[in-house]
């Protein structure tokens, strides 16, 4: 009572004293100042320290990464501290407005404007910070304002307006703690920008200026790590020294202990020795259970760096084994397992198992998480393709085994697979049992009697560890044993004894006959895999020739294996002379030889360009630059194909016609010459007769087989053969007795593929060896006939004279015997006519009167 009234007169001084100094403030700014102080701003100060430890403690921090200089804030963070931080927001905010002008608001500003910053608010934050530098007159609160909002520029990735601010606070005169803080700011800058020289620089700044306690420690343990990353191991090792000396937490002791053994210098075997030692001294400490892990997994960096994979390997094995709560470390055991088999020893099955595994571990916001997930996505690719080679391979040559030896085949490996799942079994069930019993007991207890949730009490069966010893002792002396009557006798007598055997003998046989039905089941359904029939066959060949593509293209594009690619694609080529990859895979095996065998490089480009010479395979190895090339055409002839197109549609045809012809005659092959073609075409049923449509119709569809337009073309063709059809089905022929103008020459024959196909190619074969520069299209004529039309011919007697010529080589009726063949000439005038009535033998008719 006595010192509360001292505290009280006291505060009546100062006030007193404040209404007399301060005359035109009735109340005085030392009220204002000490209220502030002591009451909104003390709490809403107490509110951020909440904030700062919540986060702090919350965070998990990964100690394989450079630790973060500040924790990092998320969307959940803000929402859990939602309540903290609007009270601190509200109390820094009463600070201000009922206190205006004392010496606390200021920093109750800075109170806001972290609070906003923590709450992901980062413009509100900002503003805040800015306004505290613009009106403080608190030169250590302004400069601590900067400073934060150099952080808040950072995470709001502002980064040049926080170099500005930096800057600026390089020419201001900051207090001891303003000046660690900014230093603190810069490194936190730097490690944004993965700058580790200028981070480790800043940071050693900052921690000159420390005291010595735990965040101490962990700066010292951040740069030690940075100046591991660097290569500077005697640097790091002292500061991980030095973090030992600050009394860290014990999770970041441990992690120092064992970073320590990782650069200490090895100047002997001994040393080698002693940090094993070193290893195995921390996995027999009791603290370090849930640490080993982690223990194994350095050990195997350790042997690692030495050279020693497989010492390496069995460690890291070790750590995932040991793992039970920390995924993320479990994940690195993995990835650097799946690293081991796909970049040491090449073994790409084994890497995709650890690489799966690694992928299911790992939580998505690890660094390099996308890169790893693509090279799984790779490896699992690449044993898909390998499984089906090696399946399909075993089960086709299984189909020629005799029934009863594919039976007792399936019978052992179906029952091998049983034996192999029940030990597997019995090993997991052991493996529980351990767990169970290890965790029943607390090894760090030396008493038998516990203490219960109950207060105060004491007795035996309220310590787990207790019963946890005394149920482990039981079962050493007597085994496990069901709670019931008679449980001492090892032999049961009478009723007991017959129920007990009873039961038991009914448990044996009802998992033996399961066992036997799954192997049963096993049995069927393997020889069911096998195949039956060639067509059955047929298919896992062809299986397996895609698999054999893509697994070259793996080998060459994804793993860089050259030399497997080379095997793979090799093996594709002698298992499937014919297949539909042939070119593709000749070009590949040309570039993948012509980096160190030439010879057959050169011998894979002949045999190329001799059985593909029009495929873009041929011209890329007679041009490597054809791609590009062809697409600067490409963009040329879409230019012209834009001018012609507008034109058609301005009904200028003629003009549209003439552009498309020049582009086609001078441009090289090229994929988008189709479109030009087929354009082309359509000027010409707009100026021409249907009949010369559709006859350059057919020429399109038999030059263009590949075009994606060729669907198109096709649907051209049958409608305007089928508006014909429908128009003159039922005219009359009048043939014009006019003969002075163009000729074609027609073969009319049964509309049959292999007459189609014999007919074109004599005749074009007949055209070439005489060198008459003469061109062949097809039309259809009717339901039963199709005609070849060669044109054209200046007039009736060259058209005579090449039919004279062309008969007394090709006879289409000796050739061809038993089919109705028509050959004969015919002016453009008559053709429309003939063409538009189908009518063969009033034609005929007409030309035996005046052709012969």
């Amino acid at each position: 009572m006595r010192r509360n009234l001292i505290i009280y007169l006291v505060f009546i001084t100062v006030v007193v004293a404040g209404c007399s100094t301060y005359s035109s403030n009735p109340i005085g700014s030392s009220y204002h100042n000490l209220t502030a102080h002591y009451n909104a701003y003390f709490i809403a100060n107490e509110r951020m320290k909440e904030i700062e430890t919540s986060l702090y403690e919350g965070f998990q921090w990964n100690y394989n990464k450079v630790l973060p200089i500040y924790v990092p804030v998320d969307s959940n963070d803000a929402k859990s501290l939602e309540e903290q931080i609007n009270d601190c927001v509200e109390k820094a905010s009463i600070a201000i407005q009922r206190h205006e002008g004392s010496r606390w608001e200021d920093d109750s500003y800075v109170l806001v404007g972290k609070a906003r910053y923590y709450a992901l608010e980062y413009a509100d934050a900002i503003e805040t910070f800015k306004y505290v530098n613009k009106e403080g007159e608190d030169d250590d609160a302004r400069h601590e304002a900067l400073i934060e909002l150099i952080k808040t520029f950072v995470d709001f990735n502002e980064i040049n307006n926080a170099i500005v601010v930096s800057d600026f606070l390089k020419k201001e005169d900051l207090s001891s703690k303003n000046r660690r803080e900014l230093s603190m700011a810069r490194a936190y800058l730097y490690q944004k920008r993965d700058d580790l020289d200028q981070l480790v620089k800043h940071l050693v700044e900052a921690e000159a200026l420390m005291n010595r306690g735990q965040e101490r420690a962990r700066i010292d343990f951040i740069i030690g790590q940075v100046y591991q990353q660097l290569g500077f191991e005697a640097e790091a090792y002292n500061y991980y020294q030095s973090c030992l000396k600050n009394g860290p937490e014990y999770e970041l002791e441990f992690y120092t202990k064992l970073n320590m053994a990782q650069v200490s210098e090895l100047t002997s075997s001994g040393d080698v020795k002693k940090i094993r030692k070193y290893f195995r001294k921390l996995l027999k400490d009791t603290k370090n259970k849930e640490y080993k892990d982690k223990i194994y997994y350095e050990m195997a960096n350790f042997e690692l760096k030495q050279g020693n994979l497989n010492e390496a390997i069995g460690f890291y094995k070790e750590s995932v084994q040991t793992s039970v709560n920390n995924q993320r470390q479990k994940a690195y055991s993995y990835l650097k397992l799946g690293q081991i088999y796909y970049d040491s020893l090449k073994n790409f099955e084994l890497a995709q198992a650890y690489y799966d595994s690694t992928v299911t571990s790992m939580p998505k916001d690890e660094d390099g998480y996308e890169k790893i997930k693509q090279r799984q996505e790779v490896l699992d690719d690449f044993v898909k393709q390998i499984t089906i080679i090696r399946t399909n391979d075993s089960l086709i040559s299984l189909s020629n085994l005799p029934s009863d030896s594919l039976m007792a085949l399936a019978t052992s490996v179906a029952e091998e697979e049983a034996a192999k799942e029940e030990e597997k079994r019995k090993k997991e069930e052991r493996r529980k049992e351990n767990i169970a019993r290890n965790s029943s007991f607390d090894t760090n207890s030396g008493d038998l009697i516990g203490t219960n949730p109950v207060s105060g009490a004491t007795w035996y069966f309220y310590s787990s560890s207790a019963l946890g010893r005394g149920a482990s002792e039981f079962k050493r002396l007597w085994g496990d044993r069901p709670l019931e009557d008679n449980w001492r006798r090892s032999t049961k007598s009478g009723a007991d004894a017959v129920a007990q055997s009873t039961k038991s003998e009914t448990e044996t046989l009802d998992a033996s006959e399961t066992t036997e039905d799954n192997i049963q089941g096993r049995i069927d359904e393997l020889i069911a895999s096998v195949p039956k029939s060639q067509d059955q066959i047929d298919q896992m060949l062809g299986e397996v020739e895609v698999a054999l593509y893509e697994l070259g293209n793996i080998y060459n594009f994804q793993l860089e294996e050259k030399s497997n690619a080379i095997q793979t694609f090799e093996s594709l080529l002698i298992r499937f002379p014919n297949s539909e990859y042939e070119a593709e895979v000749l070009y590949q095996l040309y570039l993948l030889y012509k980096d160190g065998n030439e010879s057959l490089a050169q011998q894979k480009a002949a045999i190329l360009k001799e059985k593909f010479p029009d495929s873009i395979y041929s011209k890329l190895i007679d041009n490597p630059r054809y791609r590009e090339d062809s697409q600067l055409l490409t963009e040329k002839l879409k230019k012209v194909y834009t001018r012609a197109y507008e034109l058609y549609n301005s009904e200028e045809y003629a003009l549209s016609q003439s552009i498309l012809d020049s582009a086609l005659q001078a441009s090289a092959d090229n994929n988008f010459k189709d479109n030009l073609a087929l354009l082309r075409v359509l000027n010409i049923g707009k100026q021409e007769g249907q009949y010369k449509y559709q006859y350059e119709l057919n020429n399109f569809i038999k030059n263009y087989p590949d075009s994606d337009l060729l669907t198109y073309a096709q649907s051209l063709l049958k409608a305007s053969e089928d508006y014909q059809i429908n128009l003159y089905n039922s005219a009359k022929a009048k043939f014009v007795e006019y003969f002075d103008q163009r000729h074609y020459i027609v073969i009319v024959y049964p509309n049959k593929d292999d007459l189609s196909q014999g007919i074109t190619t004599d005749l074009d074969e007949f055209i070439k060896s005489k060198n008459l520069g003469l061109t062949t299209g097809n039309l259809i004529l009717d339901e039963t006939n199709a005609l070849v039309l060669i044109n054209d011919f200046p007039g009736k007697s060259s058209a005579k004279n090449f039919l004279k010529l062309m008969q007394a080589e090709i006879s289409f009726s000796d050739k061809y015997k038993g089919e109705k063949i028509y050959t004969f000439a015919i002016t453009e005038d008559n053709f429309n006519i003939f063409y538009q009535t189908r009518d063969v033998n009033a034609y005929l008719n007409f030309f035996d009167k005046h052709y012969k």
